[in-house]
């Protein structure tokens, strides 16, 4: 295992995780590491997901069979919940004026805005909160 690695999540057969800017998948059973993209300012959070990795932070990054998909049009992910195989539901920045929650399909891959997320709104930085 990479020492500086932070982790974001684990699977069986991987560890998602990341150092400084760079976002790390390390296969545990193989121990071997490889770097799957980057993130500016470090990613919030990232799941795995039937050996798809999701990662969010300033932006969506979806890496899947060493394909990766940079997707913009959702920024500032805090957090990830997997609703099915299929559906990731995602917080966006809760403390500011855009706090909402989306969700993506992982098929098709749009994000999709399903409400506003009021409960943080305005308030302190705070590191727990439910949603």
């Amino acid at each position: 295992m990479i020492n500086d690695l932070k982790i974001l999540d684990e699977s069986p057969e991987y560890t998602l995780g990341y150092i400084d800017e760079d976002i790390i998948l390390v296969n545990k059973g193989e121990k071997i590491a490889i770097c799957i993209g980057d993130m500016y300012g470090n990613p919030y959070c990232g799941l795995i997901v039937n050996k798809v990795c999701i990662i969010g932070g300033q932006h969506l990054l979806i890496w899947d069979n060493h394909q990766i998909t940079k997707l913009d049009t959702v920024g500032y992910i805090v957090q990830m919940r997997i609703m099915n195989d299929d559906m990731i539901k995602l917080l966006i920045d809760p403390w500011s004026t855009d706090a909402s929650v989306w969700q993506l399909n992982l098929k098709d891959r749009i994000p999709c805005k399903i409400s506003d997320f009021e409960n943080l709104k305005n308030m302190p930085y705070t590191e727990e909160y439910t949603w």
